[in-house]
C-alpha cells in the first residue's frame, strides 16, 4: 500500500492513543508463565503482539478472547517472530526454560539483527542454544544458574527476556551498559502488576520465582501518539487522550523533547496536547527513546538552525534508521550529515519528493508526518509497514487532516 500526500494547512484535533505495543507483549508473555488465568484487557492488535500472541499459543497457552490460560509449564515449540525483535528475545528466553526442543526463527530483518549477548548469557545460565542469530534452536531444560549478568549496550530486550523468565524460575538478574533503560521500568511496572516479588539496586535484579495471573488494562502508546504530537507542533495543535502521564514508557520523552524544540505542549490527567510553536534547533541524546528518532529528526528539519540527535543503538532496528532518515531528509532538500551514531541536521523548508520506507513502521509514520507541510506532492510507495504498530495510523490522520 503506497500514499499520495499533499501538504495541508494545519492539522488540528484530538485522538486516542492506541494500546501499548510493549506492554501488550509483556503483559502476554507473563500471562503465558503465571499460576492461573489472566486477562489482558485492551491489548494492542497489531503484526508484532499479533506474532507474541501466536508465540505464547505454540508455547501451550489456550486464549479464549482476552482470558488466557497458562499450560502447566512452557512446552517445546516453534516460533516465527516475523519482524518483532521483542517477540523473538522473549521468546528464545522461555524456550530456555521450555520443556522441550524449539526453533525461534523470523522474518528476513530480524535474522539480521543482533542475539548474541542474550544467547550468551541463556548459555552461561545453562540454557542448550545453537547459533546466534536466528534461526536458533533451544533444547529446553532447567537452568543450572540462577545468576547471571547481561550487556545490555545493544537492545534493552535482552534484560527484559531475562527478567521475564526470572520471575518464573527465579533468578538474579544483572544488566550492564543498558540502552532504552525506560523500557526496563516499563517491564519492572509489569511484572508488578503480575505479582512478581523482587528487589532491585539500580539495574541488578533479584527476583522470587512465581507470577500470580492477573487482570491487566493494558495504556495507551507514547511511542504511537508521538507522530501525531509532532504534527500538533509543526502544523497546528493535536490532543491525544488515554495517555498516562506518570506513565514509565520510554516514549513519555516525546512531551520534553518537543517542549525543548520549542513547541507548546501541555499535560492533563488523562491527555497530552501539542501546539505549534517557534522551533529551533537542539542537541540531543536519544539512546533512551530510540523510537521517537524518526520523528524527531522531521521535526528538526522544520525547525530554525543546527539539530544533532544521536542514539547509538539506532543502526540494529528494523531498519538502519540513521541511515534510512539521511536519505529521506536529503530527498526533502534539507542539509543533513550522517554520524556514526546519529544525524546533524540544518533546518529549513522541506520539500516534497518520493521517499523510502526501508519496511520500517516508524519511518513510514514519521514521513508521512514529514509530507503533510512539504512543498509540493509527496510519494511514499509502500506504508504497510504501519501495521507492525499502529494499524489505525491512517484512520487517525484522516481525522486530523480529512
Amino acid at each position: 500500500m503506497g500514499v499520495i500526500i499533499r501538504p495541508v494547512g494545519e492539522v488540528t484535533g484530538e485522538v486516542e492513543a492506541p494500546p501499548s505495543k510493549s506492554y501488550t507483549h509483556r503483559a502476554y508473555f507473563l500471562a503465558l508463565l503465571a499460576e492461573g488465568r489472566s486477562k489482558v484487557k485492551r491489548p494492542l492488535v497489531s503484526d508484532d503482539t499479533l506474532a507474541t500472541l501466536n508465540a505464547i499459543r505454540a508455547f501451550g497457552a489456550s486464549v479464549e478472547g482476552e482470558s488466557i490460560i497458562p499450560p502447566e509449564w512452557p512446552k517445546g515449540a516453534f516460533i516465527d517472530a516475523h519482524e518483532s525483535g521483542t517477540t523473538a528475545r522473549i521468546a528464545l528466553a522461555v524456550a530456555s526454560i521450555g520443556g522441550g526442543e524449539s526453533t525461534v526463527n523470523g522474518g528476513r530483518r530480524l535474522r539480521e539483527r543482533p542475539f548474541g549477548e542474550l544467547v550468551r548469557a541463556l548459555r552461561k545460565a545453562g540454557a542448550e542454544i545453537e547459533g546466534e542469530r536466528l534461526p536458533l534452536r533451544v533444547i529446553g531444560r532447567n537452568l543450572r544458574r540462577r545468576d547471571v549478568e547481561v550487556d545490555a549496550s545493544t537492545s534493552s530486550q535482552f534484560a527484559t527476556a531475562l527478567l521475564i523468565i526470572g520471575a518464573k524460575v527465579g533468578m538474579e538478574v544483572l544488566i550492564k551498559r543498558s540502552v532504552s533503560r525506560p523500557y526496563i521500568e516499563v517491564t519492572a511496572r509489569t511484572l508488578k502488576a503480575f505479582g512478581a516479588d523482587f528487589r532491585r539496586e539500580g539495574f541488578d535484579f533479584y527476583i522470587e520465582p512465581g507470577i500470580t495471573g492477573t487482570s491487566f488494562t493494558v495504556p495507551g502508546d507514547y511511542s504511537s501518539a508521538s507522530f501525531f504530537l509532532a504534527a500538533g507542533a509543526l502544523y497546528g495543535r493535536v490532543k491525544i487522550r488515554n495517555l498516562d502521564p506518570k506513565d514509565v514508557q520510554a516514549d513519555r520523552a516525546i512531551i520534553d523533547a518537543l517542549r525543548e524544540f520549542g513547541a507548546e505542549v501541555r499535560v492533563g490527567r488523562n491527555y497530552v496536547e501539542a501546539e505549534k510553536g517557534e522551533l529551533r534547533g537542539v542537541e540531543m541524546d536519544c539512546s533512551d527513546f530510540p523510537d521517537l528518532f524518526p520523528v524527531l529528526a522531521v521535526v528538526a528539519s522544520y525547525a530554525e538552525g543546527r539539530s544533532v540527535l544521536r542514539a547509538r543503538q539506532l543502526r540494529f532496528k528494523e531498519s538502519d534508521r540513521v541511515r534510512a532518515m539521511a536519505v529521506n531528509l536529503s530527498r526533502m532538500g534539507i542539509r543533513v550529515r550522517e554520524l556514526p551514531d546519529g544525524l546533524e541536521i540544518e533546518g529549513g523548508r522541506p520539500k516534497g519528493g518520493q521517499f523510502e520506507t526501508f519496511n520500517d513502521h516508524r519511518i513510514a509514520m514519521a514521513m508521512v508526518v514529514a509530507a503533510l507541510g512539504a512543498r509540493g506532492e509527496s510519494v511514499i510507495p509502500e506504508t504497510g509497514s504501519v501495521s507492525k504498530s499502529y494499524p489505525g495510523f491512517f484512520n487517525d490522520l484522516r481525522r486530523l487532516v480529512g
